[in-house]
């Protein structure tokens, strides 16, 4: 997916994107692709699944930034680390320059161990679309608060999964973000299905 893309396909909804400054991106050593990327297009403020992101502040916690800035105590090994975004619970989403800037995800509970994301910011991007997609046609299709009731069909869900298989072949590698994510997607359906069961009864 291309920047111009993901902005044409992100804004139609009325969505917002922070395209970065480029003088932010140049000292990060950062590949010029994804320093395209975040200048032409940029990130979302907010996306789901419960993700938000990094913006031009100056602010260490808000801006674009390397771990080791919001985080002092970390070694040097963890310079590689470029934090653009948060999840829910604060796990740091980071460019990984050592790894042909793919995306990681940052455990800040276990001194920051990484699980993979995404290959590449484009993927990312492709994949964050592919989100937002599943969960407005399942709500459209199912009803209202249908997603966060887990009320999903296996139709609806295969069309998501292989959308992200192709978005990014590696999208379900061991551990990997969204992997768990689509884990949990399941044991959501479970819950509903069982107290919808239970309802019947």
């Amino acid at each position: 997916m291309t920047p111009q893309e993901f902005r044409n396909i992100w804004t139609s909804t009325g969505d917002r994107l922070t395209p970065l400054a480029s003088s932010r991106l140049l000292v990060l050593n950062l590949k010029p692709r994804t320093i395209d990327f975040l200048t032409q297009a940029g990130l979302p403020v907010e996306a789901a699944p419960f993700l938000s992101f990094s913006d031009n502040s100056d602010d260490k916690y808000k801006g674009i930034v390397r771990l080791t800035e919001q985080y002092d105590f970390l070694e040097e090994e963890f310079r590689k680390w470029i934090v653009i975004g948060s999840c829910s619970d604060g796990d740091p989403i980071a460019i990984n320059v050592d790894a042909n800037d793919q995306i990681d995800w940052l455990d800040h509970d276990n001194y920051f161990e990484s699980s993979f994301f995404n290959s590449s910011i484009d993927a990312f991007a492709e994949c964050l679309v592919i989100c937002r997609n599943f969960i407005s046609k399942v709500n459209e299709e199912n009803g209202e608060a249908a997603f966060i009731d887990g009320n999903f069909t296996d139709n609806q869900f295969e069309i998501f999964k292989n959308d992200l298989i192709k978005a990014d072949s590696k999208v379900f590698s061991d551990n990997s973000f969204w992997k768990e994510e689509l884990d949990m997607y399941l044991a959501m359906r479970d819950d509903f299905r069982t107290g919808r069961s239970k309802t019947l009864h």
